[in-house]
């Protein structure tokens, strides 16, 4: 099976312009976000492999969006991204660790 990374356009889950696809057998994430540049936005790609990197980066842009929206206005949606991975990554992860015949529920 493909990564769901190889076809974000299909895979992927969009917040505002940025796009994020998880890929729960590697237990990573890839997060699109616009970034702006001298000339002109070009999607930047950022890779995170483990829910401790996930979690940090989130961190960081839920303070960026409070503090500095002005200055990082992708930051929210980026941080939207990161929790949805956050969630789904746990609980893919939650799911391969329970005893058979047991459930979340």
């Amino acid at each position: 099976m493909r990564s769901p990374h190889s076809d974000p356009e299909t895979h992927g889950v969009q917040f505002g312009r940025v796009v994020v696809t998880v890929d729960a057998a590697l237990g990573d994430c890839i997060v699109i976000a616009p970034q702006p540049g001298p000339i002109c936005t070009s999607p930047k790609r950022m890779r995170l492999n483990s829910l401790d990197e996930i979690r940090g980066a989130y961190r960081t842009q839920s303070r960026l969006a409070a503090r500095v929206p002005d200055q990082y206005p992708h930051a929210k949606d980026i941080a939207a991204a990161l929790e949805f991975a956050g969630k789904t990554l746990s609980a893919a992860q939650g799911a391969k660790h329970q005893p058979k015949g047991q459930s979340n529920a």
